[in-house]
């Protein structure tokens, strides 16, 4: 490694030509490099989906859930099976062991499926797919005085141009769904002798489009095709059905209304009054956000003119232009960061010096973004972050090198045997505290989970900052230094360079110097004194003065405000409170200038938001609002609370919530999850922890993912239905036809695609009076009423059945407002109080999930990366230092730094964070940086037969401008995020505030207890002379 800081050093053009290599290639990573909000992480998740039309959701659980479950669930790759029963579909979600082949286990549980299921009668097949991720690149909304039908045209044809253009998906709300009903009545069918679904076959043996093979070989071969289907309303009206005993028939149209129309049932979305649909382009998380958004933006400016009269194209959100925001939000203040990082390297260094130094920033910085690109990396909050925090550690060895060598060259050394003699001598130190740092670092990138996945680029980033700074320190800085310092004249700086070099002696010389001599007099004090407010500071958390928030909430820019009424509650009365909510929170945008919302959205006949199920039903509203997203507006609680504070909830509402979508991990603050028993005892448990729940402050949107349902009919036969030879299946096929209808065929026409459906006539449907009198054909042909062959008992149903793992389980969630209350706090209180007696009373299991889940995990990680990072820090140290007992005077610094860093918390207010935590890891390798360089120069002034006490104080002088310049420049480039006010950059402070208060903190006692550390060992061991790895014997230049 000497030999080649050599040739770099004496060659003239050898450290400009890998300074041009290092630009290039981080001009390259910068241009491909994809911008995202967060970084992409990979989930082995596979999802499996069985539609079973007109099934409940306990009827869905029994035949299709457990027998599905029962024949995967031994698979070896399978870490958990998380399943949903809901009307008409069960779900499953699969999570992998680690490590696992996806395609594999694809294919076995689709192996185990085919082979093992039964599948009931109108279930159709499992569906299994891997997950697939996609990201929201913007919300559109088409809207105007438009047709159903034109609006779906418009939407279809704008999701045919974004794909044609490069969009890799198109999603949409609201968008209306054409269909051909044929309906009926009982009457008609009973006195034909037909059932619902003998018509349905019947019509289905007119109505077919059917290969009929090839003729003409001889003469030119000829396809042959039965084209029979019918594809408009009047040619279904047309089709002829068969009667027994009928030789004619009957045509469709006069036994039977056929309608062309929009599914009458299905949500529907209003902007200002005007049906509007909501388009939703998509990207992969390998895609670049911006680049994506540039292909939408383009298609929004060709479209607009094309638009028919009084028809708009919104945009309701622009997610990439948050993402671009908050990235120049980071970018500014870096690079007020780095303008405090020059001024500093300017008042302590040489003037050709100082520039050199920082040259090397953005040169490693570059370099740090090809290597980020080479290995995949992406530009996102935290990377950038990440970046941030690297701008002080960037330019410590740089500092380090280029301090020692003006330090030979101002004591009369030539330029070429300085720059050297100061990279040679400081490359063990500078090595070593780098691979400190890393060693610091590295257990970081063990932190598993969604956590880990989604801070991972700190380390990464931190990593490839130090590889690439020691390369631009060791093999370009000293070239440039030489070739610098030969130019000038050791007397040619100016009188204000003189002025501060002749302060900075000065205070080093008459206060510095004193200030050692007096804590060496008392070492064993000055060390107890810092490990009692060490102590004191741990108490600030024991005590809950600085209370802990795994993860800071991110603030959004969509709320939605969901309501659920009581069944049978008419549409009018829903679509009134939904304009009652529109006017107060106009009146809430009011209040804050009207600066708050951008767009409001009326989501009609459905339920929607972040974590919700998506019910849809006349008794469900929701109004989404779309929010300005300023960086310096109110934060998103404050809003929330103005706003519930001027609604009035309705008589007949039964629930009512208010919900963001935050950044971060996907999971609430507050989810308990109960297993074992039934639904019954489930959910009597889920209400009792959602009383309590209630009586905290700050605790909102209180839900189980267990809801009650609609009331249910349970059918039965009567004994004289079973003498007739009626079986239940075939009871029930006749009732799932009858009010469920049955889909004849799907055709498309310009790109539409179109259901054909029978089912008895909509006011038929609507009344249980129907029940009376709906025939009923028995096992040999005759008719019957209902009421004959079946009996019907009340009950109340569930919409949905959730199993974990074999078992029944459900969730009760929350959300919790920051600024009011603390979620560690709630869920501690309810995990030692309250949840042992639920679970015993109704003899369940519990856990906790969601977000508390994902900070056991990741505490658990931390623990071993703790020891981990203590291990390899020491080894390193013992190595470079050739000895078992000085590392200790190095790892004491740590702690100092914690004390720092606690107290900054403090100070600023500030709970703790996973970010926080992540901050220490950080702040561990950084703040011993400085104790190194110090217990080197120390060692090597030991080697020439220094004073072990002189040595000790000397070696504190030497290194006081070093040591004071590497800590200020990493506090210099964070400092200005402890004061950015914009509630998006709050979750980024934390981290912050770690390392600048801990290395603040750190540094002045590094001074004081480092030297008191030494005295001690020296006191204990006696003049032992210390063994060094490759020390040089160059005599330090006295001060």
């Amino acid at each position: 490694m000497i030999s080649f800081v050599h040739l770099f050093t004496k060659h003239r053009v050898a450290a400009n030509l890998l300074m041009v290599v290092m630009i290039i290639t981080g001009l390259i990573g910068i241009d491909r490099l994809r911008t995202q909000f967060f970084p992409s992480f990979d989930l082995d998740i596979i999802i499996i989906s069985a539609p079973w039309s007109g099934a409940t959701a306990e009827d869905v659980q029994i035949g299709l859930t457990v027998p599905i479950e029962k024949s995967i669930k031994e698979l070896a790759p399978i870490d958990s099976i998380d399943a949903t029963s809901q009307f008409g579909s069960a779900n499953f979600r699969i999570e992998l062991v680690e490590g696992a082949n996806l395609s594999q286990a694809l294919d076995d549980i689709n192996h185990r499926i085919k082979q093992n299921l039964i599948l009931p009668e109108g279930a159709e097949d499992p569906i299994v797919s891997p997950l697939t991720r996609y990201e929201n690149i913007s919300n559109l909304l088409i809207t105007g005085p438009l047709t159903p039908f034109e609006l779906q045209k418009l939407a279809l044809k704008a999701e045919q141009e974004l794909l044609a253009k490069g969009i890799r998906r198109v999603e949409f709300r609201g968008l209306p769904a054409r269909e051909i009903q044929i309906e009926t009545s009982t009457e008609t069918i009973a006195s034909l002798g037909l059932t619902l679904d003998s018509l349905a076959d019947r019509i289905l043996t007119q109505a077919r489009d059917l290969p009929a093979g090839t003729t003409g070989r001889n003469d030119g071969e000829r396809q042959l095709r039965s084209l029979e289907q019918a594809r408009n309303q009047i040619d279904i009206a047309n089709t002829v059905i068969s009667l027994d005993g009928s030789p004619v028939g009957v045509r469709l149209g006069n036994i039977a209304t056929v309608r062309d129309r929009v599914n009458p049932k299905a949500p529907y979305l209003t902007h200002k009054r005007q049906l509007a649909v909501e388009i939703i382009p998509q990207r992969t998380e390998n895609d670049s956000t911006l680049a994506m958004a540039e292909i939408t933006n383009q298609w929004i400016a060709e479209t607009t003119p094309r638009l028919p009269a009084g028809t708009e194209l919104i945009v309701l959100d622009e997610r990439w232009q948050y993402l671009n925001d908050r990235i120049n939000l980071l970018l500014k203040n870096g690079l007020t960061g780095l303008f405090f990082v020059i001024i500093i390297l300017y008042l302590f260094l040489n003037q050709r010096v100082a520039f050199w130094v920082t040259l090397g920033i953005p040169v490693s910085f570059l370099a740090t973004l090809g290597i980020l690109w080479l290995f995949g990396g992406t530009i996102n909050m935290i990377s950038l972050f990440g970046m941030i925090m690297a701008l002080g550690i960037i330019v410590d060895d740089a500092i380090v090198v280029a301090e020692d060598t003006l330090t030979l060259y101002q004591s009369g050394k030539a330029p070429l045997n300085s720059a050297l003699t100061g990279s040679e001598r400081m490359l063990a130190p500078v090595v070593s505290s780098s691979l400190t740092t890393i060693a610091a670092f590295t257990p970081l990138l063990l932190v598993g989970g969604v956590i880990g996945s989604i801070l991972k680029d700190i380390p990464i980033i931190v990593i490839c900052v130090i590889v690439a700074s020691l390369i631009e320190c060791f093999l370009i800085l000293p070239g440039h230094l030489q070739q610098s310092l030969s130019r000038g004249h050791r007397s040619s700086d100016g009188k204000i360079r003189r002025a501060l070099d002749r302060g900075f002696l000065k205070f080093r010389d008459n206060a510095f110097r004193p200030f050692v001599r007096v804590i060496l007099k008392a070492p064993a004090l000055t060390l107890t004194t810092a490990l009692t407010v060490f102590i004191l500071s741990v108490g600030l958390i024991s005590g809950g003065r600085v209370k802990f928030t795994f993860f800071p909430s991110i603030d959004g820019t969509t709320l939605w405000a969901g309501a659920q009424f009581t069944a049978g509650t008419s549409p009018d009365d829903v679509d009134r409170f939904l304009e009652h909510l529109e006017e107060t929170a106009n009146a809430v945008n009011d209040e804050f200038g009207g600066t708050v919302i951008r767009h409001t959205l009326m989501q009609h006949r459905q339920l929607s938001g972040p974590g919700v199920r998506g019910e849809t039903g006349d008794h469900f509203g929701t109004l989404k609002i779309i929010l300005t997203g300023e960086l310096d507006g109110p934060p998103n609680d404050i809003v929330i609370d103005a706003w519930r504070q001027k609604i009035q909830l309705p008589a007949g509402i039964e629930k009512f919530s208010i919900r963001q979508e935050r950044g971060g991990p996907p999971s609430k603050p507050i989810e308990i999850k109960l297993t074992g028993g039934n639904a019954e005892t489930l959910k009597a448990a889920s209400l009792e922890i959602q009383d309590i729940l209630q009586r905290y402050p700050g605790v909102s949107n209180i839900d189980d993912d267990l809801p009650f349902g609609t009331e249910q009919l349970v059918v039965s036969l009567t004994p004289q239905g079973r003498q007739l030879d009626l079986t239940s299946q075939q009871l029930a096929r006749q009732l799932r036809g009858a009010f469920e209808g049955r889909t004849l065929q799907t055709f498309y026409e310009d790109g539409i695609e179109v259901d054909v459906l029978l089912s008895l006539s909509e006011s038929e449907r609507d009344r249980l009076a129907t029940l009376d009198k709906l025939p009923i054909i028995t096992a040999s042909g005759a008719t019957v009423s209902l009421p004959v062959v079946a009996t019907f008992e009340s009950k109340r149903g569930l919409d949905k059945l959730r199993r974990t793992d074999g078992q029944m389980s459900i969730v009760v969630s929350a959300d919790v407002n920051n600024l009011t209350a603390n979620a560690s706090e709630i869920l501690s209180n309810i995990r030692a109080m309250e949840l042992p007696k639920i679970t015993t009373k109704f003899g369940l299991k519990s856990s906790i999930q969601g977000r508390a889940q994902d900070r056991e995990e990741t505490f658990a990680d931390m623990k071993v990366g703790v020891l981990v990072a203590l291990a390899m820090i020491y080894i390193i140290l013992a190595w470079v230092f050739s000895s078992y007992f000085w590392p200790f005077a190095i790892l004491i610094a740590i702690p100092l730094g914690l004390t720092g860093a606690i107290g900054g918390h403090w100070l600023m207010g500030l709970d703790l964070t996973v970010l926080s935590l992540f901050g220490f890891f950080g702040l561990s390798g950084i703040v011993i940086n400085d104790s190194i360089v110090l217990v080197d120069t120390y060692r090597r002034l030991i080697d020439t037969g220094e004073d072990h006490m002189e040595a000790i104080i000397k070696a504190s002088c030497l290194r006081f401008r070093a040591v004071l310049l590497t800590s200020l420049t990493t506090i210099a480039g964070l400092t200005p995020i402890l004061f950015e006010t914009s509630p998006q950059a709050q979750f980024l402070i934390p981290m912050a505030t770690t390392i600048v208060f801990g290395l603040a903190y750190g540094t002045v006692l590094v001074l004081m207890i480092v030297p008191s550390v030494l005295s001690l060992i020296e006191r204990n061991r006696g003049q032992t002379k210390f063994g060094h790895l490759h020390s040089s014997n160059a005599q330090e230049p006295t001060s």
